[in-house]
C-alpha cells in the first residue's frame, strides 16, 4: 500500500519526465496497471498514455489493439477537462502507432499535425519538437523530402528551445534520410557520421543502436554486405547489452537476400512477421526472394500482397519497388505485355520523383522484354538509357565507398587509441620516443611495399582477365562471322541489308559536318577580310551557335522540323549579315504542320538555301528574295525553296570564268542520304531544281522542290 500510495504521489512527475524520451523505456506495463485506477483528471490521461507507450513497446499485435483503445481513452477523458498537453500526447501517440503499426502516412499525418495545433495553444516546446519530428516522417515516406526537410527544420528549432540534445542528435539522421531521398548521398553519409559521432558524445544509447542500423543500409546501398552485415549485428548486441527490444530482422533478411543467400533471408522475413504480420516490406522482399528463385507464381502472391500494403499506408516509395519487382517477376515469365506494363508505370513516377535507382530498373526491364520480343532498335534505344544511367549511377558508389573506406565505429576507437598513445608517448624519453617513431616507420615501408605487391599483383591479374576477354570476344566475333556467313534466309538477308543501309546514312551524315563547316569557317574568313572588326565579332557569335547546334543534332539520325529550321533561320541570318543584307528571306507553312512531330534527317534543307544564295542571290544586281514554303500530304514532306536569283546557266557560266574550281558536294551528300532514307521512291522525286522565266521568257530566278517521307516521335525514336 505504501508503494502505491508513493507511485500515486509521484506519478505526474514521472510521467512528465518520461513524456516522449524515446532513449529511455517506458515505465513498466503492471505499475501503471496498478496506479491507474487511483488517478483523475490530468494525472489519470497521462497514466494513459503512457501505458499505450508500453504497450506499443512490446511490439506484439495484441498489444498494439489494446494501445489504440487506451489512446481514444485518453483522448476522450482529455477532451473532457479540456485538458491540452492530453489531447497533443493522444494525437502524438495516435501518429506514432500509424507509423509502427498501420504504416499509413497519411494518419500519420494527420495526428501530428493535430498534435502541433494543441502543443502550439501552450507553447510546448519539446512537443513541438516530437510534432514536427512526426510530420516530418509522415511527410518523408510520401516521397516529399523538400517539405519533411521544413518540419525537420521546425523540430530542431523546438527541441534547441527545450534544450532536448537526444533528439537533436536524432534530427540528424533524419536530415540523412531527406538527402537520402533527393539522391544526395554524400550528404547522407555526412549527417550520418554527424549523428553518430553526437549520440556518442551524450551517450545516448539508444540512437546508437540506430546509428549502426542507418550505417549498415548505407554500406549495403554501395555493395558492402559484409560490413553491412557487421553492423546490423552490433546493432542487435547493443540493444541486448542495454536491454532494449530491437527487430531489424525485416533488413538483416534483405541483405542475406542481395548476398544470395537466400535460406537466412526465408528464415529473418518469415521472423519479422511474428511482429508485424502484414509488414510491406518484408512481404516485397519474400517476393523478390521468389522471384530469384524463378518460382515467380509464389512471388507474384508476396508482391501483390505488398503492393496491397503499401498502396493502403500511400508509401509511394516502397510502392515503387514493388511495381519494379512485378515488372521483372512477368518478364522472368516472359508475359511482355504485362511486364511492359508495369515498366512504363514505375519509369513515369520514377520520373516524377527523379529516383535514378528506380529509372536504371525500368529501363533494364524495357531493355529486356524488348529483346525478347526481338525488337531490337527498340531494345538497343533502352539498353542505351540503362548503361548512361547506370555509369552516372557507378559514378555515385564509387564516390560513397572512397568516403565510406573506414567504418565510423572504427574511426571513433582510433582516435581515442591514438590520443590515449600520444599521452603516453609525451612520458616517456627521448630515445622510446625515436624508437617509436623508428618502428611506425619500418611498419609504413612494410605496409607500402605490402600494398605496391597487391597492387602489382591486381594489375597482373587484370590483365590476364582482359586477354582472356579479348581472346573470348575475337572467338565469339569469328563465331559470328561464320555464322553471318551461312545465313540463307531472305529474312536475315534483308535484315542485313537494312544494318548496312543504317550505316551507309551514319556515313553519308558524317560526310555533312566537314562540308558545312568548311563552307562557313570560309564565309568567315571572306567576312573578317572585308568588313569591320565589330561585325565581324557578331558573325562569329552566330556562328558558335550555329555550329553547336549543327555539331549536336549531326550526332542524331533524326531531329524535330523545329530543330531543323532553327538551324535554318541561324544560318541565313548569318549570310545576310555577310552581304550587308542584300536579300531578305521567308519561312511560311502552306496547311497546318506540327514541327514538334516532324522529323527528318539533320541539315537537309541547309545545301540547298546555299546553292540559292551563293551562285543565284550573291550575283544579282539589286535586292535578292529567298522564299521556303512547307507542305504535308499523305505522309509527304514538300519543302519549294525559291529564289529570284540570276538562275543556273548564268551561275554556271560565272563559276566556269572563276579561280576556285572546288567541287561542291553539298548537293551530293544530301541525294544519296535522301535515297538511303526512301529507297522504294524515284530519285527524281526526291528533289528537282528548275528555272523561273518572267512572261518574256527571261530567267527571274530556280525553284528547289524538295520531297521526302517524314517520322513521327514515335517513329523516330522506336
Amino acid at each position: 500500500m505504501k508503494f502505491i500510495a508513493l507511485v500515486v504521489i509521484l506519478f505526474p512527475l514521472l510521467v512528465q519526465a518520461q513524456a516522449f524520451q524515446i532513449d529511455k523505456p517506458p515505465l513498466p506495463i503492471d505499475s501503471l496497471k496498478k496506479v491507474l485506477p487511483s488517478l483523475r483528471d490530468s494525472a489519470r490521461v497521462d497514466c494513459l498514455n503512457e501505458l499505450a507507450r508500453s504497450y506499443t513497446e512490446e511490439e506484439t499485435p495484441r498489444l498494439f489493439d489494446s494501445a489504440w483503445s487506451l489512446v481514444r481513452q485518453a483522448y476522450a477523458e482529455a477532451s473532457l477537462i479540456n485538458y491540452i498537453k492530453g489531447l497533443g500526447d493522444a494525437c502524438f501517440r495516435y501518429g506514432h502507432l500509424s507509423q509502427w503499426w498501420l504504416f499509413n502516412s497519411i494518419e500519420m499525418e494527420k495526428y501530428y499535425r493535430e498534435a502541433i495545433s494543441w502543443y502550439e495553444k501552450i507553447k510546448y516546446n519539446n512537443g513541438l519538437g516530437f510534432g514536427y519530428w512526426g510530420l516530418g516522417n509522415a511527410l518523408l515516406q510520401q516521397n516529399s523530402p523538400d517539405e519533411a526537410n521544413k518540419a525537420f527544420e521546425q523540430s530542431a528549432f523546438h527541441f534547441r528551445k527545450a534544450n532536448n540534445s537526444i533528439m537533436l542528435a536524432d534530427l540528424t539522421d533524419r536530415f540523412a534520410g531527406v538527402y537520402e531521398a533527393k539522391g544526395d548521398f554524400e550528404k547522407r553519409f555526412e549527417y550520418t557520421k554527424k549523428a553518430f559521432r553526437e549520440k556518442k558524445r551524450i551517450h545516448d544509447n539508444r540512437g546508437i543502436i540506430w546509428s549502426f542500423y542507418h550505417l549498415a543500409h548505407i554500406y549495403q546501398s554501395v555493395g558492402d554486405y559484409e560490413t553491412a552485415l557487421d553492423y546490423f549485428r552490433q546493432s542487435l548486441q547493443k540493444a541486448r547489452e542495454q536491454s532494449i527490444k530491437w527487430h531489424p530482422y525485416r533488413s538483416i533478411g534483405r541483405l542475406f537476400l542481395y548476398m544470395g543467400n537466400y535460406d537466412s533471408s526465408l528464415c529473418y522475413l518469415r521472423k519479422m512477421f511474428q511482429f508485424i504480420p502484414s509488414d510491406g516490406q518484408a512481404l516485397a522482399a519474400l517476393g523478390q526472394l521468389f522471384m530469384l528463385r524463378k518460382e515467380y507464381d509464389t512471388a507474384l502472391n508476396y508482391l501483390r500482397d505488398a503492393s496491397n500494403a503499401f498502396t493502403k499506408a500511400n508509401n509511394i516509395d516502397g510502392g515503387t519497388w514493388v511495381l519494379v519487382d512485378i515488372g521483372k517477376t512477368y518478364a522472368g515469365m516472359q508475359q511482355y505485355t504485362r511486364a511492359l506494363q508495369y515498366a512504363r508505370e514505375c519509369l513515369t513516377i520514377a520520373k516524377q520523383t527523379n529516383n535514378k535507382f528506380v529509372m536504371q530498373n525500368a529501363y533494364e526491364i524495357h531493355w529486356r522484354v524488348y529483346e525478347g520480343l526481338k525488337q531490337n532498335d527498340s531494345a538497343y534505344f533502352y539498353f542505351q538509357q540503362f548503361v548512361t544511367l547506370k555509369d552516372s549511377l557507378e559514378d555515385v558508389r564509387l564516390k560513397l565507398q572512397q568516403l565510406q573506406k573506414l567504418t565510423l565505429y572504427k574511426v571513433e576507437a582510433r582516435e581515442e587509441e591514438q590520443q590515449a598513445r600520444i599521452d603516453l608517448l609525451n612520458k616517456d624519453n627521448q630515445i622510446k620516443q625515436q624508437q617509436v617513431q623508428k618502428h611506425a616507420l619500418q611498419k609504413k615501408i612494410l605496409g607500402g611495399s605490402l600494398a605496391a605487391l597487391i597492387l602489382l599483383s591486381i594489375i597482373i591479374f587484370r590483365n590476364i582477365v582482359l586477354k582472356r576477354k579479348n581472346e573470348k570476344h575475337r572467338r565469339e566475333l569469328a563465331e559470328n562471322e561464320l555464322q553471318i556467313q551461312k545465313l540463307e534466309s531472305e529474312k536475315t538477308k534483308a535484315e542485313l541489308e537494312q544494318q548496312a543501309t543504317e550505316l551507309e546514312m551514319q556515313a553519308l551524315r558524317a560526310q555533312m559536318n566537314p562540308h558545312f563547316i568548311f563552307n562557313c569557317l570560309s564565309s568567315i574568313n571572306r567576312f573578317i577580310l572585308k568588313n569591320e572588326t565589330e561585325a565581324a565579332s557578331d558573325y562569329l557569335t552566330k556562328f558558335s551557335r550555329l555550329i553547336r547546334m549543327v555539331l549536336t543534332n549531326s550526332k542524331k539520325p533524326f531531329i524535330s522540323l523545329e530543330d531543323e529550321l532553327d538551324m535554318l533561320r541561324l544560318y541565313l541570318d548569318m549570310e545576310r549579315l555577310r552581304f550587308n543584307n542584300s536579300f531578305e528571306y521567308n519561312i511560311s507553312f502552306k496547311n497546318e504542320i506540327d514541327p514538334e512531330n516532324i522529323f527528318i534527317p539533320p541539315l537537309l534543307f541547309q545545301p540547298f538555301a546555299e546553292n540559292a544564295i551563293w551562285h543565284g542571290l550573291m550575283h544579282k544586281q539589286g535586292h535578292g528574295h529567298l522564299e521556303i514554303a512547307l507542305s504535308i500530304e499523305k505522309k509527304i514532306l514538300t519543302c519549294m525553296i525559291t529564289d529570284d536569283g540570276i538562275g543556273r546557266n548564268e551561275a554556271a557560266t560565272i563559276k566556269s570564268r572563276s579561280a576556285e574550281k572546288q567541287k561542291s558536294m553539298g548537293l551530293q551528300i544530301t541525294t544519296e542520304r535522301l535515297a538511303l532514307l526512301n529507297p522504294d521512291m524515284d530519285e527524281q522525286t526526291f528533289f528537282n531544281i528548275e528555272d523561273i522565266t518572267d512572261d518574256e521568257g527571261n530567267v527571274a530566278g530556280t525553284r528547289v522542290i524538295l520531297k521526302m517521307q517524314y517520322k513521327d516521335v514515335i517513329e523516330a525514336f522506336a
